[in-house]
C-alpha cells in the first residue's frame, strides 16, 4: 500500500531555471553543456560551496552574481496545477521532496512561495552533499519519512533517476506533463 509520494522539484514541481537560463545567456551553450553539468553536479553535492559556483557562472556569462540568481530565479515558475494536487492529496499521503538542488537558491523559493508546508519532509542535495541517482538518497528520503520502499512513489523528470528510485524498490514515474502523472499516479492506485 502506498503511503508516501516523493517529488523531485526542477522540471516537476518547478521549471528548472538553470538550465533555462544558460540557453538564454551562454555562447556555444551546447559545447559547453558538460562543464555547466559538472558545476551543477558539485554545487548541488556539496563538493564546492553556492558562492563558488556563482562565480563559475559570473566568468563564463560576464554578468553578476546577483544578477545571474534574479535572472534563473525569474525563469523558476511554480507548476500551479501539480502543487494544487499535492495539497490535494497531503492528507491521505506523506509528501517528500527529494531533489538535486543548491539549498540557498531552492529555500529562497520554496520559502517567497509558501511551499515548505506542502512537504513533510525534504532532502535539497547540496545539504547532505549527494546528489540523485545516489541510492542513499533514497534510502534516506524513505527513512525521513518512515515508509518502506514498496511504500512510496518517486516522480522525477529524468529517467536515469526513476530508473535509480526503482532499483532502490520505490515505484517510479517519469514526469512528462500533469495529465500523464495524473493518469500514472491512477493506475498505482492512488488517489488523485
Amino acid at each position: 500500500m502506498i503511503k508516501a509520494l516523493i517529488f523531485d522539484w526542477a522540471g516537476v514541481l518547478g521549471k528548472d531555471g538553470y538550465w533555462i537560463w544558460l540557453k538564454k545567456n551562454i555562447e556555444d551553450f551546447e559545447s559547453r553543456r558538460p562543464f555547466f553539468q559538472e558545476i551543477s553536479d558539485y554545487v548541488d553535492s556539496g563538493r564546492i560551496p553556492h558562492g563558488e559556483f556563482l562565480k563559475k557562472l559570473s566568468s563564463a556569462s560576464g554578468k553578476s552574481e546577483n544578477q545571474i540568481w534574479r535572472e534563473v530565479k525569474s525563469e523558476i515558475i511554480i507548476n500551479e496545477e501539480l502543487v494544487s494536487l499535492v495539497r490535494k492529496i497531503k492528507s491521505k499521503y506523506k509528501i517528500g521532496l527529494l531533489s538535486n538542488f543548491t539549498y540557498p537558491w531552492l529555500q529562497e523559493v520554496i520559502t517567497e512561495n509558501n511551499l515548505w508546508e506542502l512537504f513533510d519532509n525534504h532532502i535539497i542535495s547540496s545539504e547532505h552533499k549527494m546528489i540523485k541517482p545516489n541510492p542513499e538518497m533514497f534510502q534516506k528520503m524513505l527513512g525521513m519519512l518512515d515508509v518502506k520502499p514498496n511504500e512510496a512513489v518517486f516522480v522525477d523528470d529524468r529517467q536515469v533517476h526513476v530508473d535509480a528510485a526503482k532499483r532502490s524498490g520505490l515505484e517510479s514515474v517519469l514526469f512528462v506533463n500533469n495529465e500523464k502523472l495524473v493518469e500514472d499516479l491512477r493506475k498505482l492506485g492512488i488517489e488523485v
